[in-house]
Order: C-alpha cells, then structure tokens, then sequence
C-alpha cells in the first residue's frame, strides 16, 4: 500500500513552515490557518504493518492511492487535477492497483487530524469504487475484502502516530 500525494498550493502541511522547501513568507502561514495534519507515509507504513499477513488475491501486489487534496473549485476543472470522477489503472507489468482519491481542502483544512483521517478514508473509499468499476481490472483480486481490511484499520488507528512528528521521533530512536 503507498500514497502518491498530489496537492494544490493552498494546502499547508503542519509543520511545514519549517521546511527548507517552503516558498511562503512567514506572513502566510500567520494569515492561512488551515493544515493538513496526516503524514501519509506514516498511514502507509501503519496499513503495510496491519496488513502484512493477510491475503488479497495473486494479481495485485500493490495499491496506489493518489491523493489529491486541494480546492477543486479555485483550480477548476482538467487543470491540475483528474476531476471529480477521477480514474483507475490495473498495471499489469507490475501487479499494481493505481486509483485517485480526492479530498476538498475547503472541507478539511480546519479539521483535526481525526476529522482529516476520516476524509482519507472517503478518498481511499472511492478510489477503491473507481477500481472495482475500471474496464481492465485484476481477475484475482479481493478488492471488496482489501477495501474492509483497510478502512478498519484507518478507523482503529490513532492520528498521534500518524504525524510527521512521530513518524521522525521513531526514526531517530
């Protein structure tokens, strides 16, 4: 399981002002209040370590969400981002499963982290819809089993150990 994170520019991670790759002034962060709080390689990690032992079928050895998160409206349609049905892609070369998840960041960007690995859920909840429906999907894949196994693993996670800050804690330990 991994995430691709695609985001707008309005999407401010928690944290992020320090970062040696932050173009905004500090005047930005003061005025934008909203952040997104998940770490996605830190979800990824988690779902890989709670999955590990379970098995979905022969075809699929990966799951490729690609997470959208912007304000869909101010960037309009075709633009930057696949749009509101998104889409769905069985690469057959490589056993894995890409599908977009979307979450509206004028919905989220005041939540807590709670809230916001919720809206994850939705977006990987619909990714999956997008694949079970795709012309060319895998002929040995429990796409149904895989999609419970993950959304119950997302609802009994705790959001403490899914953020940037715990995630680098336990790499330094």
């Amino acid at each position: 399981y991994r995430t691709f994170e695609k985001t707008g520019v309005e999407v401010l991670s928690l944290g992020g002002q320090q970062w040696e790759s932050n173009a905004w002034p500090p005047e930005h962060w003061k005025s934008n209040k909203g952040r997104w709080r998940l770490f996605t390689p830190a979800i990824d990690e988690y779902l890989n370590e709670t999955l590990k032992n379970m098995h979905f079928g022969e075809s699929v050895n990966g799951f490729v969400l690609l997470l959208e998160v912007a304000d869909f409206k101010s960037w309009g349609e075709g633009i930057a981002f696949t749009g509101p049905e998104g889409f769905s892609r069985y690469k057959h070369k490589t056993n894995e499963l890409w599908s977009v998840g979307r979450i509206d960041w004028t919905e989220v960007q005041d939540s807590t982290a709670r809230e916001q690995l919720q809206a994850y859920e939705g977006a990987f909840v619909f990714a999956v819809e997008r694949a079970s429906l795709a012309k060319r999907k895998p002929k040995d894949f429990d796409i149904q089993a895989f999609s419970a196994a993950v959304v119950e693993r997302l609802r009994s996670a705790k959001v403490s150990q899914l953020s940037r800050s715990t995630y680098a804690a336990r790499g330094e330990a």
